[in-house]
This record gives structure tokens, sequence and C-alpha cells, in this order.
């Protein structure tokens, strides 16, 4: 059977792992949100579509009225309607004036059910669960903007928020939204360097803060980092701290500056007899800037994806017409603030969805249960996984306690993040009900929701991203820019739509933002990642980033080829395949694999996995190195940082001294975006070594405070 490498070329393989598609999901699903939308279409527009195929096409021939139609069908709230949905105010791709006139606001919209229905369920670290109501939540929001709004936050500032997935984030967001401020801030597992890099950047006025979060059983401080955060963002105003135990109360939080703790901030807001002004939704233009978030970094400086507050009808599109998600149905966050996912879930609190925000540990929880546990115990209707998540889980024989499984309210489970394999689908059919559909959604940082969305009554074939989402023309293209099915190429977006970043956050001129997306094919958006458009099914197979892929003995194969030949194999726990420029110019694939507890690396294994590549792709498939190490570096999106490996000759030895004498403090590595701009250039390369003596290496990695080791290299020169 034949298979299609990432360089477009089929081969023949015994077991053809990498083409060969897997029948996930076959079914029909009566009176879905997205029929009753097409109904809507078909009867306003005297149409008749066939399929969904033909639906899409209508809504991308036709983007202007398909935003329009949405806009209507989910009930946008509005003081002031939109006098033209769609124009034009230059020749670039992102020059556009969406719903030109209206005047609405983010937080109202999030913020329009307000009645005793729970909207929130609260999972904290220790296992505790707390249910908060709409009416509670606004009036939650409320005072939080008339706090805001006493110390001087105005329509255009920006608040920075550093934390772990809580309720008072979402409020945070949702009070600062509403007076039209921007809103952003780090990952929580960031370190000080890494945080008051990105606060600094936003030019924060307020920074909201988390004292602590557990993760692994072990405590993270958050405060520790705030006094350098002070010192190194200078337009900070007040910092407000957000104590998870009691005892944070009675610390002295003096030697922070402008510093306070939530409670005293809440009550300055409220009037001499103890009142909560009502709270103001300023009314603003849809493409007012609402959020920035930071993509992960892995291939350049972190770039700031700054998001209007149109962008909230791309999220919006997914829960209702492709999630075809219901009021009261309960979506599963697992991620905290300072990832596009967590704005991403917030915003299904506008459709009376019940929010579960999971603060736990998603692998092993306090009682002994797991992820799987979870989405039964809470009735969860929908959650959205990392790959690696996946992956983990299966490894580790994760399975739900069968005393309590009860997956009947489950209605759909998405992978993504990075290439979904066949097995990570057998993994979760082989625990859920047949009657949960299980897709893959293709999204990204830069994009307010997903590219890619799914139709209950289409067939989804494993690993393939089933259908495009609608209102988004995705598209494969070749070198030229021409759309080729049946052959590899370049994922890019060909018209418009309101999704997009407005702009890159302190990019001038869009100089970087055009660079980056719009110059390499005019015209067009691209995303730089690898495709493959099955001409059967039509599904879209995305294999990683376009610059991830590498040249060995003049054949240009990637590393998502690669991982799809050895993800079977029973002895390893972890894996990453880099290229590597070698002294005389050629390049060669360099496997790093973490073994499982139990085996060895050996030479006879090193063969081993030689032979299982050679026999599933080919020969000059099989990287010339292969090297056992002690763990694999993610980021905090939890993706391999194969773009951030240095691609060059370098030889661990002979550099371990300089790079410890030069960096390493106590065993310990905080990574940071920038101590220096010009020297860094935000992680443009980075050296990795692999060292054993760490404990806790994927812990501290993954929190980014003992780091295993992605090292900034201070000089390039270092490596000759």
């Amino acid at each position: 059977m034949d298979f299609i490498l990432q360089n477009g070329k089929r081969k023949n393989s015994k077991q053809a792992k990498v083409e060969n598609n897997y029948l996930v999901w076959n079914k029909k699903v009566p009176d879905t949100e997205l029929e009753k939308f097409k109904k809507i279409i078909e009867g306003k527009y005297n149409l008749k579509f066939q399929t969904y195929w033909d639906l899409h096409s209508w809504s991308v021939t036709n983007f202007p009225n398909f935003w329009e139609e949405l806009w209507n069908y989910l009930g946008m709230v509005t003081s002031k309607p939109h006098e033209e949905v769609f124009s034009k105010r230059g020749p670039g791709f992102l020059d556009n004036v969406w719903f030109k006139g209206a005047a609405f606001n983010y937080a109202e919209n999030i913020l329009r059910i307000r009645d005793n229905r729970e909207a929130l369920l609260c999972l904290d670290e220790e296992g505790n669960l707390e249910k908060v109501t709409f009416a509670e939540m606004f009036e939650e929001v409320k005072l939080y903007a008339a706090a805001f709004r006493k110390h001087g936050l105005q329509k255009g500032d920006t608040v920075a928020c550093y934390m772990s997935n809580r309720k008072e984030a979402i409020y945070a967001m949702l009070a600062a939204t509403s007076i039209g401020a921007i809103w952003g801030g780090p990952q929580p597992f960031l370190g000080a360097r890494a945080a008051s890099s990105i606060v600094a950047r936003l030019e924060a006025k307020f920074l909201i803060a988390v004292d602590s979060f557990v993760d692994y059983g072990e405590e993270h401080s958050i405060m520790d980092n705030l006094p350098f955060i002070a010192e190194n963002a200078p337009t900070l105003e007040k910092i407000i701290i957000v104590p998870t135990k009691e005892e944070t109360l009675s610390k002295d939080i003096s030697h922070i500056p402008d510093s306070c703790f939530l409670g005293s901030f809440l009550e300055s807001g409220k009037t001499p007899n103890g009142e909560i002004p009502d709270i103001v939704f300023e009314q603003l233009p849809f493409d007012h800037p609402v959020s920035v978030a930071f993509t992960s970094g892995t291939t350049s400086m972190p770039k700031g994806a700054v998001h209007s507050a149109g962008s909230l009808l791309g999220p919006l599109m997914h829960f209702t017409l492709h999630l075809n998600l219901k009021s009261g149905d309960v979506v599963h966050n697992i991620y905290p603030h300072g990832w596009t996912l967590w704005n991403y879930h917030v915003t299904c609190l506008s459709l009376g969805m019940k929010l579960l925000l999971q603060n736990e540990n998603v692998y092993y929880l306090k009682d002994g249960s797991n992820l799987w546990d979870i989405i039964s115990k809470y009735k969860i209707a929908f959650s959205l996984l990392l790959t690696s998540i996946v992956e983990k889980l299966e490894k580790m024989k994760a399975y739900p306690d069968p005393s309590n499984r009860n997956f009947e309210y489950l209605k759909i489970l998405t992978i993504g993040g990075s290439p979904v394999k066949i097995a990570n689908y057998k993994y979760i059919q082989s625990i859920v009900n047949n009657n949960v559909l299980i897709t893959n959604l293709y999204g990204a940082t830069e994009g307010f929701g997903h590219f890619t969305g799914c139709d209950y009554n289409l067939p989804v074939y494993a690993p393939e991203v089933q259908v495009p989402s609608l209102g988004m023309k995705v598209q494969c293209i070749d070198s030229k820019g021409c759309p080729v099915v049946g052959r590899e190429g370049e994922m890019v977006i060909t018209v418009p739509t309101p999704t997009l970043p407005i702009y890159l956050w302190k990019d001038e001129n869009n100089e970087i933002l055009k660079k980056i997306y719009l110059t390499k094919y005019p015209g067009f958006w691209c995303q730089h990642d690898v495709c493959y458009v099955n001409p059967h099914t039509k599904g879209m197979l995305l294999k990683g980033r376009s610059d991830d892929v590498f040249i060995q003995k003049g054949e240009r194969f990637g590393a998502t080829d690669v991982y799809l030949a050895i993800h079977d194999m029973e002895e390893i726990q972890d894996y990453i395949c880099v290229g590597q420029k070698k002294w005389n110019g050629d390049s060669r694939a360099v496997l790093f694999v973490k073994m499982r507890n139990g085996h060895a690396f050996t030479s006879e294994f090193k063969g081993k996995i030689a032979n299982k590549i050679k026999s599933e792709l080919w020969e000059d498939c099989v990287p010339e190195l292969i090297l056992g190490v002690q763990d694999i570096p993610y980021n905090v999106n939890n993706k391999r940082m194969e773009s951030i490996a240095v691609k060059r000759s370098f030889t661990v030895q002979k550099h371990i001294s300089y790079i410890a004498d030069k960096y390493l403090i106590s065993q310990e590595i905080n990574i940071f975006y920038a101590e220096n701009v010009e020297e860094f250039a935000f992680f443009k390369s980075f050296l990795f070594f692999f060292f054993g003596n760490v404990k806790n290496m994927r812990t501290n990695l993954k929190w980014l405070n003992n780091f295993v080791f992605c090292i900034p290299i201070y000089h390039q020169n270092i490596l000759k």
C-alpha cells in the first residue's frame, strides 16, 4: 500500500502508516445547529446545498453574507447596527473594515446571560469544586470593573494577567474589556524574566497575579517573581495579588511596589455606603482591540497577535455550528491563562454553556484518578486535547475507573496542536462510547478560533482534519501558489476572515506581520504548515511546520514521517527528530530517543529503530545519528521544540563547561524571552543539551523553572 511522505513522494510500505487513513466516524445526527443554519441560508437565498462542501463553498464565495448571517444567527448584542459588512481600506490581505458602524462590547456579549444557571465549575489543585452561577459571575465582573475604573483604567489601556486557570482571571478579563482595555499576559509557567518581558512589552497599567499554583504536587510561587516584574515593567501602576490560601494574606508585600491583595482592591471600587456602581459597557467598533495572544516563539521572536472584539464570531461559530454544543453543555478547559485556548474557552459562556476550569494535573490527580475520570464525573460534553496530552495518557495506559465510567454526556473530543496519529484516535475509541465524535481540529495562536471545523454528518478519517471551517477558505498550495490535491503543499487562507489578527503588538507599519505571514504567497495568509489534501476524502493532513522539513542524502522528509514510523515501538517513551547542518555544509537528520522505564538504549536497540524506519519509510530516511537522552524538550504549549534546535553541528561535551559557567545557577535555568533583545533575538537560536542528573526534568521543563536545557546561544562562534 502507498503512503505520502512529507516531500510529497509516494512510497510503498508493508503497513502504510503514513497515508493510510482510518474511518473513525460515519453516522447521521439529525437537527444539528449546522443543519439549522444551512436551512436558514437555503431559505433566504433560494439555494439547495447537497453537502457541507456546498455550504462551505457558498460561505467563502459570499463571505460578507456568511459573516452577516452568522452575526444575526448568534444574536450579537449591539447598541448600533452595522452599515456595511465588509469593505477594503487598502490593497493588503488584512486591510479590511468589518461591520462598519456597528457598536458593541465584547464583555457584554459574553455576559448576556445573567440568571441562576451554573456558569463556572472551578476545580482547584486539591480537587475542591466551586460552582458559580451566571448571576454571581455578572456581579463579580461588575465589582472588578468598578475597582478598575476607580484606579484609572481607561479604554486602550492594557491589563496583564499572570495566573493559572482560575475564575478570577475570567472576572478580571471581562471587567477590563467592558471598559475597552486590552487584555493579555504571560503563562503562569514562565519565570520572572520571561513574564516581565511580556508585561513590559504590553506596557501594562495593571497586573493581576495569583500567589502560587500547584502542579505535579509541587508548589510554584508567582509572588516571588513579582518584585522583578515590577522593577522591569515601568508602566505598571498597580499589582493585584490573588491569594489562594489564608497564610498569603499575612505576608508582607511592601517589597512589591504598588501592590495590594485582591480583597482590598475590590473594596476600593465600592461607594462610601458599600454599594457597587452599575457596570458600563463601553460601546466600541468591531475592530477595537481586546486581547494580545503571544505565540510560543519556537521559530522566532514571540509575536503578539492582537485580536479584535469582532473576532468573538470565530469561537462562537465553532461552539454552535461545528461542535454542536447547546446551552447547559459542560465545556472542559485544562489550559491556563496565557494560552489563546484559554480565551477561546471563555467565549462559550456567551452561549449559556457551563465552563469547567480544571487546575489539577491532567495526568495524576490526588485521588488517583485521571483526565478520563474528570470527563466522566463532571458530565463533560466537549474537551479539546493536545496531541501530546493524548500520547502521554496512552503511554501511561491511563483509563477511567470502570466502576464510575459514564460518557453519556460526552458529545465530541477534539485533538490538535501538533500532527495527530491514528493510534491517538484508537486509544480514545477504546475509552469513550461509539457515539462520541473524535476529530482533529487545526488552529493557531494567530487565529481566534480554528481554521478547521467538523460536521457530524460527514465521515471522519484519522488522522485527517475533516473539513475547513465555514467562512475559511483553507487551501493546500504548491511553491507557485497554485492549489494542489494529492500532493504536499503549504496551508494558506485565501479569503479574508475577521478571526485573524488586526495587527501584531508593537509591530511598526506591520513590517513583521507582512514579512512572516503575507510575503511568501502574496494575497494569501500563510501559516507555514505543511499539508496534504486527500483526493478521496477531501480531508487535510497537517504534517508540521514547513521549516521542520530537512534534507538528508538528497532526500527531503520531515520529523513527522519519522515519528509515524516509530510511534508504536513499546520501548520508546518519547522522541524528537531535528535537522542538523554539518561542518561541510551537508545536512543530516538526528533522532533523540527517551526510553521507557525498564528499557535501555543499546546499540542493538538503535539498530532496531533504524530497521523500523527503513521498513516503514526507506533507507535514506533513517537518521544518520540516533541518540538516547534523559528527556525531550517541549515548550509551554506542549509542542516538541524541533524548530529551535540548532540545525548545525555541535558537540555537547565540548561546551558543557562554557554553558554551565555562563548560565547555570544552582542547576536552575529560567528560560526567558529576552534579557537583551538584540543579542538573544527571542529564541531565534537555541542549543539544547540533555542532562541526566536533574530531578523532575519533564516537570521543570514544562514549567520553565528548571530547564532541560534549552539554552540561548550567546555567541554563535562557540559552535565552530
